[in-house]
């Protein structure tokens, strides 16, 4: 649970002279949104959950199941049936994954940081390369121009020793933009748990689970002219914590250090038919790890260099031509390779928008053809459409071909790694309908999708050459599904309600496996539950607010041959806001109770999670 924070405006004048919107904007997830199921976090919740992290409020608030190792620990995503590697993280367009990895860590990612949190499901290989196979989580930031001064400054306590600080400073001019955010969040982390299996002294204690966050992140945007900006972003952040074994009561003293610098910079050109964009990111992720009992010692880097062009045309009425190239480089240095290796690759894409009867008709089309340093992949590609039937019904499809390259560690790794790995590839389907009406004071929004997708040289780690596991193709996985959404709000006078269910069904199964004597063919994907439901119902009368959360997970099999697993579990959670209004600042404050019923569940197996737990905090904010 990361820092607390809420957004605060500060003693500023807003000037009323107009300005030309040249705002930054990333027009390739617009067209990536076309014909697909797509998300934007509520902005209540993500008010209620600017003291967690980015992993807490996809875990609570949508059907993507998070593998989530506790609190402070590793959070990662199974998106569709997928694994980690196979979502896309993007920060402002730029893919964010660490290169040896292929995957991020959604705990250390505060998401107060962020103005807006996106959801986009399925793949788009073709727009956003390698990775994006079950879908994608879209991190951005967005600020205006002539917004004036704003200030912040949170503070938050709970349970186990958990304390959060952070702040922020805003300055929004006509031509100048300056914003910065700093953060800290740390715990002891020793939370209660009940194990099951001793009879005798069933309450137990985690050890060694204690982490410090400690981070900031810095905007520079400049309105060149009427036509042109430049954005420059930094985000870097450092994080010690302790690592528990799979016996967390018994002695540990694992740490693991990780250190991350990313700076990126992105200057526009929009004209009333043609914008381009041309953006460079560096991305430097330091991971050490430290074991005392067994004095083992590890370290890694990994730098990559971003660099892309894109272009939009608007060629004719109904028609918009979107072209561009991306390169990108990762170099990793670490004792655990026979060198230093880098991997590179150099893409070209090209895509059209089509839009009909007044834009009640959108269809996409996109290529995307991609060559590695370590061998070249087929033509990859995407058609979406979407249509408006009627004034409440809203009709969604898209087919595309979708393919995850293989990371640094599988390639490169000693002893174990492989060279000769393909990379993972098939094809995805999805279908999705939305209804929404509204009648008196009453909204309300049903939605449901479906989704198929076939993946080929699915990566297996395996026992090898002297029993050291290695990377081969070895699996074809077959993961279907189906997600609903039933949403309804109320307000009246100073009363107001919210009620959300969200449902998910992944069926995602071995078809074909390479390995001999292996019974694994039809069985489901381990720690991919098939049943997943997330509740939340708010109510709120003029400044005071509570919402009660409820998450029910099923079954998560925990060996290829499904014959072991983990049981369901249902974890409910309740938050309060109350706001103070002062002569000169608002007081707001915030109070958590998490597992409210005290229930004892494991996400994975041998991570235990908190038995009931408390936060509590306030926010000082200054008015206008």
């Amino acid at each position: 649970m990361l820092c607390l924070f809420a957004s605060v405006k500060c003693l500023s004048q807003q000037d009323t002279v107009s300005l030309i919107t040249v705002e930054v904007v990333t027009y390739k997830t617009e067209l990536s949104q076309i014909g697909k199921k797509t998300e934007q976090v509520d902005s209540t919740i993500k008010e209620q959950f600017k003291s967690n992290s980015v992993g807490d409020v996809l875990n609570l608030n949508t059907p993507i199941f998070i593998k989530n190792y506790g609190p402070g620990q590793l959070a990662t995503t199974a998106f569709r049936g997928g694994n980690a590697s196979q979502t896309a993280i993007l920060w402002n367009g730029f893919n964010i994954q660490n290169a040896m990895l292929g995957q991020s860590d959604l705990s250390l990612m505060p998401s107060f940081l962020f103005e807006d949190i996106g959801i986009e499901y399925g793949g788009s290989s073709s727009l956003w390369g390698s990775g994006a196979v079950g879908g994608s989580i879209h991190l951005k930031n967005k600020t205006l121009f002539n917004q004036g001064l704003k200030t912040s400054a949170g503070f938050g306590a709970g349970s186990f020793g958990l304390k959060n600080v952070s702040t922020s400073i805003l300055y929004s001019g006509k031509r100048f933009i300056s914003s910065s955010k700093i953060y800290n969040s740390r715990s002891q982390n020793n939370f209660s748990y009940k194990d099951t299996s001793d009879k005798d002294q069933p309450i137990k204690q985690q050890k060694n689970a204690g982490y410090n966050f400690l981070g900031l992140m810095q905007e520079l945007k400049f309105l060149i002219n009427s036509k042109q900006i430049l954005s420059i972003n930094a985000w870097i952040n450092s994080n010690k914590r302790r690592l528990p074994g799979f016996d967390p009561s018994a002695e540990s003293k694992t740490y693991q250090y990780d250190n991350v610098t990313r700076i990126t910079a992105n200057w526009n050109y929009t004209t009333s038919k043609f914008r381009s964009g041309i953006k460079a990111g560096f991305f430097e992720d330091r991971i050490n790890y430290k074991d005392s009992l067994t004095s083992l010692f590890s370290k890694s880097k990994t730098q990559t260099i971003i660099a892309e062009n894109e272009n939009y045309f608007t060629w004719r009425k109904h028609h918009q031509l979107n072209f561009g190239v991306n390169y990108t480089s990762s170099t990793a240095f670490t004792d655990n390779y026979a060198g230093t290796r880098t991997l590179s690759r150099f893409s070209f894409l090209i895509g059209n928008k089509f839009s009909f009867f007044q834009n009640k008709w959108l269809t996409y089309v996109s290529a995307r053809a991609e060559y590695f340093s370590v061998g070249a992949l087929p033509i990859t590609g995407n058609i979406s459409t979407e249509y408006n039937l009627t004034r409440n019904v809203f009709l969604m499809a898209s087919a595309a071909k979708v393919y995850r390259q293989p990371t640094l560690n599988e390639l490169y790794w000693l002893p174990g790694g492989n060279i000769h790995l393909k990379p993972e590839q098939g094809y995805t389907f999805e279908g999705s309908v939305n209804y929404k009406t509204q009648f008196n004071k009453v909204s309300v929004l049903i939605s449901g999708s479906a989704y198929s997708r076939k993946i080929d040289n699915w990566i297996l780690w395996v026992p090898g050459a002297n029993g050291n596991p290695s990377p081969i193709n070895v699996q074809r996985v077959w993961s279907r599904g189906a997600e609903t959404a039933w949403k309804i709000s109320y307000t009246r006078n100073k009363f107001f309600y919210k009620v959300n269910v969200i449902t998910g069904y992944v069926l995602s199964t071995i078809e074909a496996d390479k390995q001999e004597n292996n019974n694994t063919i039809n069985k489901q994907l381990i720690y991919t539950p098939r049943y997943t439901v997330n509740a939340n119902i708010l109510f709120g009368y003029d400044k005071a607010a509570i919402t009660f959360f409820n998450q029910y997970i099923g079954y998560r099999f925990t060996t290829s041959d499904n014959t072991q697993w983990l049981n369901p579990y249902q974890v409910s959670s309740v938050r309060l806001n109350y706001s103070i209004s002062l002569k000169i600042i608002d007081i707001i404050l915030f109070g958590a109770c998490n597992n409210l019923f005290d229930n004892n569940y494991m996400v994975l197996s041998g991570r235990p999670m908190p038995l009931r737990n408390y936060e509590f905090g306030i926010t000082l904010q200054s008015k206008n």
